[in-house]
């Protein structure tokens, strides 16, 4: 099919200290043909990121992939997160 997507990414960065990589995703029949390998590079090596002193990544999988291209675990690293209540915003 013509201008169907098939993958894509997003990240975050300070510009200087920290980047976050959120989503590199590619639709299940484009997998495997290097695809994931460009779209990370091009998000890490984009202009807001690629001088940053850390890029984390969040993924709760493909870690092969990932370690692949040249990101490691963090070794007792701790991750927190906060869920919005459902009645904060409408309290406001």
């Amino acid at each position: 099919k013509k201008n169907q997507l098939i993958g894509f990414g997003r990240a975050t960065s300070d510009l200087t200290f920290r980047a976050v990589l959120w989503d590199v995703v590619i639709k299940n029949n484009h997998q495997k043909l290097g695809l994931g390998k460009i779209l990370l590079e091009s998000l890490i090596t984009s202009k807001s990121i690629k001088n940053v002193e850390k890029t984390y990544l969040m993924t709760t999988n493909c870690k092969d992939f990932y370690k692949s291209c040249d990101f490691s675990e963090l070794p007792n690293q701790t991750l927190l997160y906060r869920k919005l209540k459902s009645n904060y915003l409408n309290s406001k």
